[in-house]
């Protein structure tokens, strides 16, 4: 790629970047945004804290934390390989579980865009990918961060109640999607998460998460038999049941 990489990608700013460091974060910024810089590192380190917890996992090594402006800033990185699709509002990235994003958004979008690629930082922590580790269902990424954001966004919502009132639910053990491919794997990784957490608790997703890195490393059963006591299959069909009673007034209503 020397020196030829990201020559190619349309600039319109040069942009002076400086680093501002926190507990966890290196947080990268040019100088438009050192009036933001406290409230965003707060949001951050108020993530971090909370996913922590919530994991009971601490990430070796401080966030790189890139941030733009405006989202027609954040169009001219190049971290990533090309050009971002539209629709994509931040990333993070395993290969240097680097965080990407605007700050252009209400303060409470803000914080929960942080936490879901926050969680993307600590997924790639607990179970590694690339050459030591395989790829995992892209549900289970997007919908953990989803479920850690703790919002959900009405269209998805919807999206979910329809996939239960129709009996379109899928088999959630035997789904693959590729990136980019609609907001089902987003909801129904969301909904799949919640749905851990009111059947087996807390911990009962943590050791979901635990024995998926041990699937992925390759030793262990199914995190689905080691940590939740089901056959995949099993698993599905209790995920359906569960989806559908709690849509259950709207189904009534429907008919």
């Amino acid at each position: 790629f020397v020196p030829y990489y990201g020559k190619n990608r349309v600039h319109r700013n040069k942009f002076e970047w400086f680093i501002y460091k926190t507990d966890h974060f290196d947080i990268y910024y040019y100088p438009e945004l050192e009036k933001h810089l406290e409230r965003v590192a707060g949001y951050a380190e108020s993530a971090y804290q909370r996913i922590s917890g919530e994991l009971k996992h601490d990430l070796a090594d401080r966030v790189p934390m890139i941030l733009f402006k405006t989202q027609s800033e954040f169009q001219q990185q190049n971290i990533s390989g090309g050009e971002l699709p539209e629709g994509v509002l931040a990333f993070a990235e395993p290969e240097r579980n680097r965080m990407v994003l605007p700050i252009d958004e209400p303060p409470d979008q803000l914080y929960r865009l942080i936490t879901h690629e926050l969680t993307h930082v600590f997924e790639f922590s607990i179970i590694p990918r690339g050459i030591i580790g395989a790829s995992l269902p892209l549900w289970m990424d997007e919908g953990l961060s989803n479920y850690m954001a703790g919002y959900w966004n009405i269209l998805d919502l919807m999206q979910v109640r329809d996939a239960a009132i129709t009996d379109n639910v899928p088999k959630m053990s035997e789904v693959e999607t590729a990136p980019l491919s609609g907001r089902l794997t987003y909801s129904m990784g969301h909904a799949t998460f919640e749905f851990i957490e009111a059947k087996w608790g807390k911990e009962g997703l943590r050791q979901f998460l635990f024995s998926l890195r041990k699937n992925v490393i390759g030793g262990g059963e199914s995190a689905y038999e080691e940590a939740l006591k089901l056959k995949p299959e099993e698993f599905d069909e209790q995920f359906d049941r569960w989806i559908k009673e709690r849509f259950k007034p709207f189904r009534d209503k429907e008919r």
